[in-house]
């Protein structure tokens, strides 16, 4: 497959979450768009191309030599606030540095890291997981305008259409669901030391730096409770008792409440659950997953 290929096919696989209409007009400028930014930005593209949920991603050298990663997406304007975002995290040094960015374009030039390896492919222990947590959570919140509420807003709309389906309803009954969001509606609105948050941090958006340890990629950075931040680590690995004592531990390390954590823990546990059985199909994972929640059927 040529290089133009990959690219149209990846981009064409951005459907689910952009429509196969938009997806498919993307996918047809993309190769275009990739010569013109290669020549534009003095690059030359490596051999790997991939994509998210939201963007495809190309391997590039840039021309001091530095290696980056060329990300572009039919959604320009997320990507260029998404850029602006890493930037709000830059003096951590904990993300990667933004080189260029094109909001026109829809395309940003980031730092490569290495080795890059996914804390979901390398779990990383709690302790560096939890430096990593305060140094985001450290920096200043003030001038951010997205609350953590609209994420959860928009989480309620999305995953409650995965529970809805028949497939899923079967194992993950209304009333689980219902309690879930309810729960989590009452933590935004307890909320009393709002930080800037990353927003999306699961194992898959922190990448192991050489270094500077684990360096967290993709942000929706967003101002809220530190405890969303946490929960995806809490339910890595294990079942219900070692996510328990995750949370304590995490709790203990980062210095948030240990219940607040472990209701943030709950919701995510039911969310994790749907989203799993929707792909996936009901399994042990789901199941402990829900046991964990402990929200009756």
């Amino acid at each position: 497959m040529s290089f133009a290929e990959e690219l149209t096919r990846q981009a064409a696989g951005l459907d689910d979450r952009f429509g196969a209409d938009r997806a498919a007009e993307f996918s047809l400028a993309l190769p275009d768009l990739v010569d013109r930014l290669l020549r534009d930005w003095q690059l030359r593209s490596g051999d790997r191309i991939s994509a998210g949920a939201t963007s495809v991603v190309i391997d590039v050298t840039d021309a001091a030599g530095e290696l980056s990663v060329l990300k572009l997406s039919p959604d320009a304007e997320f990507l260029a606030r998404q850029a602006g975002m890493l930037r709000h995290f830059a003096p951590t040094g904990r993300v990667p540095l933004v080189r260029k960015s094109s909001e026109e374009l829809g395309a940003v030039l980031l730092e490569r890291v290495i080795p890059g390896v996914e804390s979901d492919e390398d779990l990383p222990s709690l302790q560096d997981w939890a430096a990593l947590l305060r140094e985001l959570h450290d920096t200043d919140p003030s001038g951010i305008e997205e609350a953590l509420d609209a994420r959860c807003f928009d989480m309620f709309e999305r995953i409650g259409a995965r529970q809805r389906m028949p497939e899923v309803r079967e194992h993950i009954p209304d009333t689980v669901w219902e309690a879930a969001v309810e729960l989590c509606r009452s933590l935004l609105a307890s909320t009393d030391a709002p930080a800037a948050i990353h927003g999306d941090l699961h194992l898959g958006n922190a990448l192991t730096s050489e270094r500077r340890g684990l360096v967290a990629i993709d942000p929706k950075l967003c101002v809220g409770d530190r405890c969303f931040d946490m929960v995806d680590f809490v339910i890595a690995t294990g079942g219900p008792e070692e996510f328990t004592q995750r949370v304590h531990e995490l709790a203990r390390l980062t210095g948030v409440t240990p219940d607040r954590l472990l209701a943030w823990s709950r919701v995510n546990a039911v969310v994790t659950a749907i989203s799993r059985t929707r792909w996936n199909g009901f399994t042990s994972r789901s199941a402990d997953l829900l046991s964990f929640a402990g929200f009756a059927a």
